[in-house]
């Protein structure tokens, strides 16, 4: 006998201990019922009749599919199997504990079992999973091509087009999503009671766009007549919609046929939308809920298209009221000329109130005097003379009170109004609006509006003017304080330039007395001082020149550098000497406290490589170079001189050196602006020397500064 079949005979003769082992761990009372995962197990393992490898796999397999489609979990069906396949296991080794062969067989055997049911299930599982993916990604594509459709069918509702180009785009749109070959929109007339086509995609009727029908005639007089849909696989084998259905050349069996009925206060039947097809064809849910959208977008255009045929005259007034209002609102933003304003806005007030005349009155607060500032209609020559007490007249008790006022013929009897002292102009007006112009509470004078007619204005004319003198007051009130920040401005340029005068003057002063007492003193040393002490005042007074000819609240680090290059060269270079400057392009703009700053630092810096680098040399050159990199600025000068007989980090201090007086005064100025000073011997790159020379990096002394760059902040 071979090794397998002895293995099979130990299984049979403790099929009850492996039934009762999968028992335990599925908690059946009764063992593992038939076609569960734990008997087909447990019978592939004991190779029972009936339970092959194949069929094993297929069970599996269909399992999967039956356990996607009903939503189970695919983890929970796995883990299951293995706590099947570990008790099992557990099981095994304690029968064949002393039969190392049978266990290697019989575990073997387990674990092929294992691998055919996992994967089975698994890809059961996975085929249903990817079946419906592809059904959900095509559900997906045509909801978004139905979606898209409706856009578009909504777009042209909402367009300028005319109704029938619109519903010609409608039926077209609809045909091409359904794909079918007809899409036919009809219209129901309330008064004779009877639907005419008005738009269809495919074959006219015989009685071409003017095919009409009674309610209950055909299926769209169906549809019309019972206010629900029709649907029908075959239009034809029904004889009350034969009188329909013949009116075409083509014969058309598919029909659904929705009403288009707009629900508002009341529910009102607009027309009929039906869409046919030459094939016989059950129309899906979805289909069915297009229509249904689009007959709705149809009823909505078509209730919006009657609403403004309706309203057309007072809508068109109310645009062109609005329009009017932003167009003067417009004017105001964007000019400060106050007649130009004020005299478009009375004469827009009696265009649109449908008076004949208007005034704007403003008030002097010292005089307690209304005067006029624009009007139309009026006589030039009235209008200038006008001058009325608050209190007096329509227009001064409005201003009075502060509320609008109205009045009918109120001039015959009203000594104080100045229409009255004219019989040509109060034989003319009959009614009168004054509205105050107002502004935070505060009264600036008023509009009145003058007609011809014997009654009040409406609530509608009367809002109207009060927007316009919302729009006049605003008008005034800008002028003023645009009047006010216009005279504060040139006062404070002359004082400015009054104050830049004389600091520049100041600063001359003492240059020159500093000048006269070197000339005076005969000790070499005090006039070496006197001279760094003129250049640094010069420095200082170039630094202010250059602040009051640009933005006083900003400079350029070249700029700085060629204003203290000049004052140097004309203190500080021996005639004996010839040294040459060279400032670098230097695009930094740093705020006006740090140019007072580096002004004096650069003209010691530059002070510094004339007195000491070029102490026994007569011909040289200076370069200055600023920089910035990551927030922080550079300002380098660059000698070739002698070098220095000591140097100095960023972080070492120049106190007690022999140049400490003035390297002392760099490192104190420069921590004004939380910078740091080094001085050093070093390689740099000349960026204007001659191609011949490569570029090389030459030696130079390097004074260098850096701070950090806090700019101005821009609103």
């Amino acid at each position: 006998m071979i090794l397998g079949e002895d293995v099979e005979q130990v299984l049979h003769t403790h099929i009850s201990r492996l039934q009762a082992c999968l028992q335990r761990v599925s908690g059946d009372s009764h063992g593992p019922e038939e076609g569960s995962d734990a008997w087909l197990l447990l019978n592939a393992l004991i190779k029972s009749e009936g339970v092959t490898h194949e069929n094993l796999a297929d069970r599996f397999e269909q399992s999967g599919r039956w356990l996607a489609e009903q939503g189970g979990k695919l983890d929970g069906r796995l883990n299951g199997l293995q706590q099947y396949i570990d008790a099992l296991l557990n099981e095994l080794k304690e029968m064949f504990q002393e039969q190392p062969i049978m266990l290697a067989e019989v575990t073997s055997r387990l674990s092929q079992l294992q691998s055919i049911s996992v994967m089975s299930l698994a890809r059961g599982y996975q085929s249903v999973t990817d079946q419906y993916k592809v059904e959900s990604a095509h559900i997906t594509q045509q909801l978004e091509q139905r979606l898209t459709a409706l856009q578009r069918i909504n777009g042209v509702s909402n367009s300028v087009m005319d109704l029938d180009q619109t519903l010609e785009i409608t039926a077209k749109e609809v045909a091409a999503e359904l794909h079918v070959e007809l899409c036919s929109i009809f219209f129901y007339d309330e008064l004779q009671r009877v639907l005419t086509m008005r738009a269809t995609n495919g074959p006219r009727p015989l009685g071409g766009m003017h095919f009409t029908l009674r309610l209950g005639e055909g299926y769209s007089g169906w549809v019309a007549d019972k206010g629900r849909p029709l649907f029908t696989t075959d239009a034809l084998t029904d004889m009350n919609f034969a009188t329909e259905a013949r009116a075409y050349h083509t014969d058309f069996h598919g029909l659904m046929a929705l009403p288009i009925i707009f629900f508002g206060g009341t529910e009102r039947l607009i027309g009929v939308i039906s869409v046919q097809s030459i094939e016989p064809r059950e129309f899906t849910r979805e289909e069915v809920s297009f229509v249904e959208v689009v007959a709705g977008i149809v009823a909505i255009n078509i209730e919006n298209g009657r609403l403004y045929e309706q309203t057309d005259e007072q809508l068109r007034r109310k645009v062109h009221e609005l329009a009017t209002i932003h167009r003067v609102s417009s004017i105001i933003a964007s000019t400060l000329n106050l007649d130009e304003v004020l005299q478009i806005i009375t004469t827009q007030a009696v265009h649109l109130s449908g008076a004949e005349r208007s005034c704007i009155f403003e008030l002097d607060d010292d005089r307690q005097k209304l005067h006029v500032l624009a009007h139309y209609g009026l006589d030039t020559n009235l209008a200038s003379s006008i001058q009325i007490g608050v209190g007096q007249c329509c227009a001064g008790r409005s201003v009075q009170t502060g509320r609008p006022s109205m009045a009918v013929d109120c001039f015959q009897a009203d000594e104080t109004c100045f229409i009255h002292s004219d019989p040509f102009v109060s034989s003319e007006i009959h009614s009168v609006l004054c509205v105050p112009l107002k502004v935070k509470q505060k009264v600036l004078g008023c509009i009145c509006i003058y007609s011809n007619h014997r009654h009040l204005l409406s609530p509608e004319q009367m809002q109207l003017v009060i927007t316009f003198a919302n729009e006049a007051a605003i008008a005034i009130e800008n002028a003023r304080l645009y009047e006010e920040a216009r005279r504060g401005l040139e006062l404070k340029s002359v004082l400015l330039r009054e104050l830049h005068h004389r600091v520049k003057n100041n600063l001359a002063t003492v240059a020159g007395i500093l000048s006269l007492q070197r000339r005076r003193t005969k000790s070499p040393e005090i006039r070496a001082t006197l001279a760094e002490s003129v250049n640094r005042v010069q420095g200082l007074a170039s630094t202010h020149d250059l602040l009051a000819h640009e933005d006083v609240s900003e400079a350029r680090v070249d700029e700085i550098a060629r204003k203290i290059v000049g004052v140097a060269h004309s203190n500080l270079c021996p005639p004996e000497k010839r040294i040459t400057f060279q400032v670098e392009p230097s695009p930094i703009v740093i705020p006006s406290r740090a140019v007072t700053v580096l002004a004096l630092v650069v003209n010691e810096m530059i002070s510094n490589s004339i007195k000491h680098g070029m102490a026994n040399k007569n011909e040289g050159s200076i370069i200055i170079r600023g920089l910035e990199e990551d927030g922080m600025v550079t300002v380098q000068v660059l000698d070739d001189g002698v070098g220095p007989t000591f140097e100095l980090s960023f972080n070492e201090s120049a106190e007690g050196s022999s140049e400490g007086l003035g390297l002392s005064l760099i490192k104190h100025l420069i921590g004004d602006l939380e910078g740091k000073f080094s001085l050093r011997r070093g390689l740099v790159t000349l960026s204007n020397r001659n191609a011949q020379d490569n570029n090389a990096p030459v030696e130079r002394t390097i004074s260098e500064v850096r701070f950090p760059l806090v700019r101005r902040s821009r609103k």
